[in-house]
């Protein structure tokens, strides 16, 4: 297990990185489909224009944060700068804070709903458990949380990610593993699907167990 030092070390890695590739990233963004456009009406059925949503690993907001935050209450979270500055362009009027979603602090029961897509692979995967239970105790009871993980358990770093001259690192588990953490942390889950694409993706929503 990596120290202090050598986790501080890669999400650095992670966050320069995306620094410089932010804006060749955010043009190469996919628009929102269907799949996942139901599933985030999925994540927020029920609650209206007041609802609180938090969104970990925001990058520049396309295209997830950007459709929930036309429709509701939106707080976004990433380690780049350059990411967050993109986003502001689009999302003028969510609250946009740089911080590592690993030690990012928020009160018990502030949100209604939150999300992380392809983010939560930049943390230490020994980090994981601590940041699902953090999730669980930031929704409030009965609040639901969406987000993805690739099936395979691994760790690594390529040098040159999609030839934008910027190195990356990712941390993950598999699929079962992935799943038995969120149950864990405290989640009912709701919903799983497995994507195909160039990696095949596990998405989950879960919804915390408790009295509503």
């Amino acid at each position: 297990m990596r120290d202090k030092g050598g986790r501080a070390a890669v999400k650095r890695l992670v966050e320069r990185g995306y620094d410089r590739i932010a804006d060749d990233y955010l043009a190469g963004k996919a628009p929102l489909g269907p799949e996942t456009e139901g599933l985030l009406r999925e994540l927020m059925a029920g609650l209206g224009s007041d609802a609180r949503v938090l969104d970990l690993g925001c990058g520049a907001g396309v295209p997830v944060t950007t459709w929930l935050a036309q429709r509701h209450c939106v707080t976004g979270v990433d380690l780049s700068a350059r990411q967050l500055a993109l986003a502001r362009e689009r999302m003028p009027g969510a609250t946009l804070v740089q911080a590592d979603m690993g030690t990012v602090a928020f009160a018990s029961g502030a949100f209604d709903a939150i999300v992380s897509c392809y983010a939560i692979i930049h943390l230490p995967r020994e980090e994981h458990p601590a940041l699902l239970a953090s999730i669980a105790r930031w929704l409030r009871p009965g609040g639901r949380f969406l987000a993805t993980w690739p099936l395979t358990d691994w760790e690594g770093r390529e040098e040159d990610w999609l030839g934008w001259g910027a190195p990356m690192w990712w941390s993950h588990h598999d699929e079962a593993t992935n799943l038995r953490l969120l149950r864990e942390a405290g989640f009912a889950i709701e919903r799983t699907e497995l994507r195909e694409g160039e990696e095949r993706w596990l998405w989950a929503l879960g919804r915390v167990v408790g009295d509503e």
